[in-house]
């Protein structure tokens, strides 16, 4: 069971959405498909085209700007995805927030050309133009870690410990994340990667959520009964 440490907390939170675009995106110094970093040029390729439409690009290993190191959500994140059959190759590219929610999903760009370095170039230059004026994405607040302590407006927060066999979770890998397992071992959370590594999607039984790290302690924050809920969780990865 959980026990109400505090109720009816107020913090200075505003869930209004920022008018200002995104300015920057974060692409992979090396995409997974591939052995190498920049494969027949191609990250330098789709750095060059999201340059084209007037944004800073980064590469992921590189190093940020003060204001993006600081806050990750103020970047977009751009990845192709490879589904290749016995003679086609297939790409799409997918664009995402900072929490891992998919804002755009290019079309699927197929090839038979044999010549891997000229098929890859054809079908990244067709996926990528699909994206073309279609990236005036606003920054929304609440997606911001950081914005609960800047914001004006007063809302209720309800403060949970948790109460666990355990009350430590470990933190098992799995393909794209962890499971919180306690000492039995049961599964508490499962844990889903973002491109903030402060921040994981985070399930709890039928919750959803995310597990955050604030000031070196992690927080399961969801909302129920529209209040916003977090949770103290005690976890060693």
């Amino acid at each position: 069971m959980k026990k109400i440490v505090l109720i009816f907390t107020l913090f200075l939170v505003s869930f209004s959405f920022a008018q200002e675009k995104y300015k920057y995106v974060i692409i992979p110094s090396q995409f997974s498909f591939f052995k190498q970093p920049n494969k027949f040029g191609l990250n330098e390729l789709t750095k060059s085209f999201f340059v084209s439409q007037g944004f800073e690009v980064y590469y992921d290993d590189e190093k940020l700007p003060e204001a993006l190191a600081k806050n990750r959500c103020l970047a977009l994140y751009a990845n192709p995805v490879e589904s290749n059959t016995l003679f086609v190759i297939k790409v799409h590219f997918e664009v995402k927030d900072c929490a891992n929610n998919l804002l755009l999903k290019t079309e699927l760009a197929t090839t038979r050309e044999k010549d891997h370095q000229k098929a890859y170039n054809i079908i990244f230059r067709q996926a990528l133009s699909t994206l073309k004026n279609k990236l005036n994405f606003t920054i929304a607040d609440q997606q911001q870690s950081d914005a609960i302590a800047d914001s004006k407006t007063s809302s209720e927060t309800i403060i949970l410990s948790n109460d666990y066999d355990n009350k430590t979770l470990f933190a098992i890998p799995t393909s794209n994340g962890y499971k919180l397992v306690n000492d039995k071992p049961e599964t508490i959370f499962t844990l889903m990667k973002t491109s903030n590594e402060s921040i994981f999607t985070a399930q709890k039984g039928s919750l959803s959520g995310v597990l955050i790290k604030k000031n070196d302690n992690w927080f399961f924050e969801y909302y129920e009964d529209e209040k916003l809920i977090s949770e103290k969780v005690e976890v060693r990865f």
